[in-house]
């Protein structure tokens, strides 16, 4: 995909290569941008993602021949090129520029955001990443900044709200060419905050740069995307080099009860906020004073200011996502009084410990749940507050990390009282092996209720739950645009018509 400025910007070779050494073209203007060298690039930039040196040099001199004045290409492959510069490649003609650089990935998303005229400058920017948590931490940050009047422009998992309407979105985290055209849409609603849920796929990719943020919200680190970073070690390496993209005078927050992310805060440069449940030594505290199935109230404590406030979503990982709220709505000289507001009004988060209440005479929670400790959070949770039987709806996560799906299927065994296992959102020619994954988890899978088809496997759970207990549904992605079929029934959506139409019916008198 290519792409060009917006009508009336100009944007020389400089500014898109900020910090390289591009002479003698410095102030080249550069009319389009591509990582396609079979795009027509008349007085453009071709970026070369590729790494082996053929395929790279094949396509620098079709670039070129389609009018490309420079070309971005990894450092691996200079002495490649060096090699080459006596051949009859284009790019060795005198008009034509090789730069090289650390990651050409990195250029081209600088030239999305230069190309749409930095509009993540003309907002203040937040930054939320973490293993669990970024879209519920994001949602109350919402509530929060809009409580105190700010108008405020979403992107994440469960799609990208502009200032005006919310609209679904395939990824977390957008590539680098969409997610500058939300941000500058954002500008043109008349947003005055960003919030941007930021993987860690995002970050490998530089899919941020050109971006500043004046905050990041750190949730937690432990353990996500093994198909992609490999090692725990190195997932938690790039999720830190978020902090990279903070500007000088931007604040961090971070949760120091979670042990690796205190364990890494003396890496991160910039003033840090710090939140916790008491006791603890930290900026921000949170006490919880009651729980219930319903909601739960906490007192948020911040130096001699203190506040209670109640949520109708229950958990102590909800109480850390305030906690953190609370403390970037601190830095930006917010009061308590309005952060309470501001997280009362976020009723719930879709997927996220999100309480189905058609009347039925037992509990209904959907929690997506895709990681061991999430897992053992929610049921953690809804143990605390059931009074009946446990019921756990499993399914592994629809990502290529199978090394945590025999993990969940440990947790649910230890957790919950009865485990149903069913089909998550996965390519058909995969959803063998994800049973198979699952399975393997548990000590006596011949226990576990293998029921293949979802709606199947929703509809005996809800058949068999008994009034006092508690059925929560995990596994199947909720977000509003589904990679696989988009034509899906959400999970919410058939528990409820299901409820509606065959919940058991419990007489109340005044004497029961």
């Amino acid at each position: 995909m290519s792409i060009q400025p917006k009508n009336g910007i100009s944007v020389s070779l400089s500014v898109l290569l900020e910090g390289e050494n591009v002479a003698p073209f410095r102030n080249a203007n550069i009319a389009v941008c591509s990582c396609d060298a079979y795009e027509p690039l008349a007085g453009g930039l071709y970026v070369c993602k590729k790494s082996e040196p053929i395929a790279a040099l094949e396509d620098v001199k079709i670039a070129a021949a389609n009018g490309a004045v420079a070309a971005v290409l990894p450092n691996s492959l200079e002495s490649a090129f060096a090699e080459e510069q006596n051949s009859q490649y284009a790019e060795s003609d005198s008009s034509f520029q090789k730069i090289f650089v650390d990651d050409p990935r990195s250029v081209y998303a600088r030239a999305c955001q230069a190309f749409c005229d930095f509009p993540a400058r003309k907002m203040r920017m937040i930054a939320v990443t973490g293993t669990a948590g970024k879209t519920s931490l994001s949602y109350i940050l919402g509530g929060v900044l809009a409580e105190a009047g700010q108008k405020v422009g979403l992107i994440g998992s469960l799609g990208v709200y502009d200032g005006a309407k919310l609209q679904p979105l395939r990824e977390t985290t957008p590539q680098p060419e969409e997610l500058a055209m939300l941000l500058d849409r954002m500008v043109e609603i008349g947003c005055q905050c960003a919030i941007v849920e930021t993987s860690s796929v995002a970050i490998a990719e530089k899919r941020i740069s050109g971006v500043e943020f004046d905050a990041v919200c750190l949730t937690n680190l432990r353990r996500d995307h093994l198909d992609v970073h490999r090692t725990v070690d190195q997932y938690r390496r790039v999720k830190m080099q978020i902090f990279n993209y903070l500007k000088k005078t931007g604040v961090a927050i971070c949760n120091l009860d979670d042990r690796v992310t205190d364990a890494a805060l003396h890496l991160i440069t910039h003033p840090t906020l710090t939140v916790g449940i008491q006791p603890t030594t930290c900026s921000v505290s949170g006490t919880p004073v009651e729980r219930n199935v319903s909601g739960q109230t906490f007192y948020v404590v911040a130096g001699a200011d203190a506040c209670p406030i109640h949520t109708m979503i229950i958990g102590k990982e909800h109480i850390y996502n305030c906690l953190e709220a609370a403390a970037l709505a601190i830095a930006w000289k917010i009061d308590l009084k309005t952060v309470a507001k501001g997280i009362e009004r976020v009723s719930y988060i879709p997927g996220r410990m999100e309480r189905i209440d058609c009347g039925q005479p037992y509990d209904v929670f959907l929690d997506r749940a895709n990681s061991p400790e999430s897992l053992a959070a929610a049921l953690e949770t809804l143990r605390r507050v059931t009074h009946g039987s446990l019921y756990c709806l499993l399914a592994a996560p629809d990502d290529g990390d199978r090394s945590k799906r025999p993990l969940l299927g440990r947790t649910a065994e230890t957790n919950a009282d009865y485990v149903i296992v069913t089909s998550g959102n996965h390519l058909e020619s995969q959803k063998d092996e994800a049973f198979d994954d699952l399975l393997k988890g548990f000590e006596k899978p011949k226990d576990v209720h293998v029921i293949k088809d979802r709606k199947e496997a929703i509809t005996w759970v809800l058949s068999h739950a008994s009034p006092d207990d508690c059925v929560l549904v995990v596994g199947q992605d909720v977000s509003t645009l589904d990679a696989i079929n988009e034509k899906f029934v959400p999970d919410r959506q058939f528990i409820k018509h299901w409820l509606y139409e065959n919940q058991p019916c419990v007489e109340t008198f005044w004497y029961n």
